[in-house]
């Protein structure tokens, strides 16, 4: 039996979308709350980082399911980086 190469860029895309969106409760969460001192800024520090590598080296490959995927990511990471920054509280 042989699949189709278009079912898997469906199950690359279906788990791209859900890694970038997966941030979405968290977003929501800190935003009504408007606190942050449970994010942890080491992780999503990493995170950023990874992210970043990952999508370097999705636009050295062209891939545009990881490249839009990753650029989600960045993007929701970034918001929540930015929370942080806004919504820390100091000791």
């Amino acid at each position: 039996m042989v699949i189709s190469g278009s079912i898997f860029e469906m199950i690359g895309m279906t788990g791209s979308l859900i890694l970038c969106f997966s941030a979405i409760p968290q977003i929501v969460k800190t935003y009504r709350t408007k606190r942050a001192e449970d994010l942890s800024i080491c992780y999503l520090g990493i995170l950023l980082l990874g992210i970043i590598l990952v999508m370097l080296y999705s636009l050295y490959i062209r891939n545009l399911i990881f490249i839009v995927g990753n650029g989600l990511s960045l993007f929701m990471t970034g918001m929540l980086v930015a929370m942080w920054l806004r919504y820390k509280r100091v000791k």
